[in-house]
């Protein structure tokens, strides 16, 4: 695919990071008060392309609104030999700021401890996690078949009634890795158009890191009341 082509795919990095959080702001301020009743310190939990980074890059952003200190990290899959001193900058900073971790499921047992031990002096500290445990559930992210198909129309500009079920299937309810085989789908040429959906029902499933949606794009999803 060329270059212009990749610009032209409604499905591209660029394109998903504009989607916003499916929140309203009665449940924004629902959502406000249950964190400061939890003393701003509590986990997003859901699988993978969920909507937990979205989620917390936006209560970030809340927070930095009202002039609130904040800082942030991302941990990946992968541990660079850069790891330490990261780790060691996020917890220097934790006096008086709001403090905002995705992927604390990566740091170990002694790792945690760490971090929490440097969270007290905290304004707060939110988490994205797998699984429940480390903090107190503040919601739990979650997908549908329907709100794939709301995302892909949004980002291809149809009104497609295509069930996009299957797809949604076959990448186990994470959306992330649905756009990206849409995406790819797109470049191909067999992406439906008004019709939705892929053409086919055996696509397959989009191997982790195919060119044009970044793995560490943000994600819109909505996500179920814990």
């Amino acid at each position: 695919m060329t270059a212009s082509g990749a610009n032209a795919n409604p499905f591209r990095s660029e394109c998903v990071e504009r989607l916003r959080y499916r929140l309203d702001e009665p449940g924004w301020r629902a959502l406000l008060d249950r964190l400061a009743a939890l003393d701003h310190r509590a986990a997003l939990v859901g699988p993978c392309g969920s909507g937990k980074t979205t989620l917390l890059e936006e209560l970030r952003a809340r927070f930095a609104a009202r002039g609130m200190a904040t800082a942030h990290w991302r941990l990946g899959r992968e541990r660079g030999p850069e790891f330490q001193q990261e780790f060691a900058r996020f917890l220097a900073a934790a006096p008086g700021r709001m403090l905002f971790l995705d992927g604390a499921e990566q740091l170990n047992w002694w790792e945690w401890r760490r971090m929490k031990r440097a969270a007290r002096a905290a304004a707060g500290l939110v988490i994205t996690t797998h699984r429940a445990g480390r903090l107190p559930a503040l919601r739990a992210c979650g997908t549908t078949p329907e709100l794939l198909g709301e995302l892909a129309r949004e980002l291809a500009g149809n009104d497609a009634t295509k069930d996009f079920t299957a797809l949604w299937r076959r990448h186990g309810g994470n959306v992330r890795n649905a756009l990206r085989e849409l995406y790819d789908a797109w470049a191909r040429g067999v992406y439906c158009g008004a019709t939705g959906g892929v053409a086919g029902e055996g696509a397959g499933t989009v191997e982790e890191g195919n060119a044009g949606i970044n793995p560490a794009s943000t994600q819109p999803w909505r996500s179920v009341a814990a």
